[in-house]
């Protein structure tokens, strides 16, 4: 008994001292930027309305999640919620020859009637549940989601990157209001990959179902709600996710560049560094067969979204079937994307994925300047990201406690911290190379694309450090 209340106290001081380490960052929002807070806090103002609309979005993904979740016997709900977003893509995608005939919405309605067959005729799910649900939901979206849309104005009068006005605004609003085959071929930026922008024109779909685009912060807040999701469904102690929570929501409203790329953007880094961070973090845990050819089609759709995140993606298949941890069906499925858009390109004559990189390869540049290196942009690139201090003294502090365990952590997550560092290499390679001459403000997103895979590490790091002296939760 004495043993064992030793060893709670030992856990509560660590638990205690881990908290204490983020003293400076939980006074600076509380003693300094709460206070200067100059938002309405009322009802009417419309971050709180946004939450409010996201955290529905997110009840109605996680209903549809946990029917998928039952009826393919899938190992979380996170893998059920991306498996549904992303149905509407690998359709349109992969049937373009016939998807380009109609309008997104027609496509929309389609694949959620085809959703909507398999709960009913599944025995496992309740299909009086389903019909209420979906009841109850078309209420809600009548009466109180289109009266919020009409009566308050929720859409952002200015957007902080212009990357958000110039590119994916126009690509959104293309694909929405008439189809994925439209947007490919008006798309400012040639071969941009259009998952995370097709993702964006389906769920705002789910809530405001007229013909003209508007964008609403509310798509982008449900991945706070999504990633809450995740990081419950990760196998470790509460109060090591309690700890998690506590210091990444206190980092997040410490610094506005974080919360906006990641919970308010159109450019929705947060919703590829998620799909990303939880399908590469579930491929490397035990699942079933048909999981694991679904986790493999999925991870291989992640061509479409960003650009390190697509090279990484199929790298890491390719690095599993060496490992003969995939065959090779599951292989070709995999890469099944990447012939799916030359198949596009050849037959239906729009851009190959990714094909507006090329130019930087033939030595094209976009500022005129011939040096072929830029040594200068690696202090550029680490200055740009330091300067966004709560961030960086976050990931700082469990950089230091995964070294604390570092061989139980690094034997557990190798694969992982491969992919993390790669990703951090390509950014400053390219940036050194190829992209000397681009401007290095884009850095700080392209090294936080991965942040969702830094999650589970963590907390794991957290868990083994609090209870080192017991076997962490399983």
């Amino acid at each position: 008994m004495s043993m064992k209340n030793n060893l709670l106290k030992s856990n509560n001081i660590r638990t205690i001292f881990l908290l204490s380490l983020f003293i400076p960052i939980f006074y600076n929002y509380f003693f300094n930027l709460l206070p200067s807070e100059t938002r309405n806090i009322s009802f009417s103002n419309p971050d709180f309305i946004n939450i409010f609309l996201s955290l529905g979005l997110f009840i109605v993904l996680y209903f549809l999640g946990t029917r998928i979740k039952v009826i393919f016997n899938l190992s979380s709900i996170s893998i059920s919620v991306i498996f549904y977003l992303f149905s509407f893509f690998i359709v349109d995608n992969y049937f373009l020859f016939l998807t380009k005939f109609f309008t997104f919405k027609q496509i929309f309605i389609f694949v959620n009637i085809i959703w909507l067959l398999i709960f009913i005729v599944n025995k496992n799910i309740n299909n009086l549940e389903v019909i209420f649900f979906i009841s109850f939901f078309f209420i809600f979206q009548k009466y109180v989601a289109n009266y919020i849309f009409y009566n308050f104005d929720l859409t952002p009068l200015t957007y902080t990157v212009p990357d958000e006005t110039d590119v994916w605004l126009p690509a959104t609003t293309y694909l929405f209001e008439n189809n994925y085959f439209f947007a490919l071929n008006n798309v400012s930026h040639n071969g941009y990959g259009l998952l995370i922008t097709h993702i964006n024109s389906v769920s705002t779909q789910i809530f405001y179902y007229l013909n003209n685009f508007l964008y609403f912060p509310l798509i982008k807040n449900v991945f706070f709600f999504l990633t809450l999701l995740f990081i419950s469904e990760i196998k470790v102690r509460k109060i090591s996710k309690f700890v998690f929570l506590s210091v990444f929501l206190i980092v997040t409203l410490n610094s506005h560049w974080f919360r906006y790329l990641f919970f308010n953007s159109l450019m929705m880094e947060n919703a590829a560094s998620y799909f990303f961070g939880v399908l590469i973090y579930s491929m490397t845990i035990r699942h079933t067969s048909f999981e694991k050819y679904l986790l493999t089609l999925l991870v291989g759709i992640m061509y479409f979204s960003k650009q390190f995140l697509s090279a990484l993606g199929v790298l890491f298949l390719i690095y599993l079937f060496i490992q003969k941890r995939l065959n090779k069906k599951q292989l070709l499925l995999g890469l099944s994307p990447i012939l799916s858009s030359l198949s596009n390109a050849f037959f239906l004559n729009v851009d190959i994925t990714w094909s507006n990189y090329f130019k930087f390869f033939n030595g094209e540049s976009s500022t005129g300047n011939k040096e072929p290196f830029n040594i200068d942009n690696i202090l550029n690139i680490i200055n740009q990201f330091l300067i966004d201090k709560p961030v960086s003294y976050f990931l700082f502090i469990f950089l230091i406690l995964f070294m604390f365990n570092f061989k139980s952590n690094y034997l557990q997550f190798r694969e992982l911290v491969y992919i993390i560092v790669i990703n951090s290499s390509l950014v400053f390679i390219l940036y050194i190379t190829v992209w000397s001459d681009v401007e290095y403000g884009s850095s700080y997103r392209y090294l936080l694309n991965i942040f969702h895979l830094l999650i589970p590490i963590y907390l794991v790091a957290i868990d083994k450090f609090i209870f080192s002296n017991k076997t962490r939760a399983s």
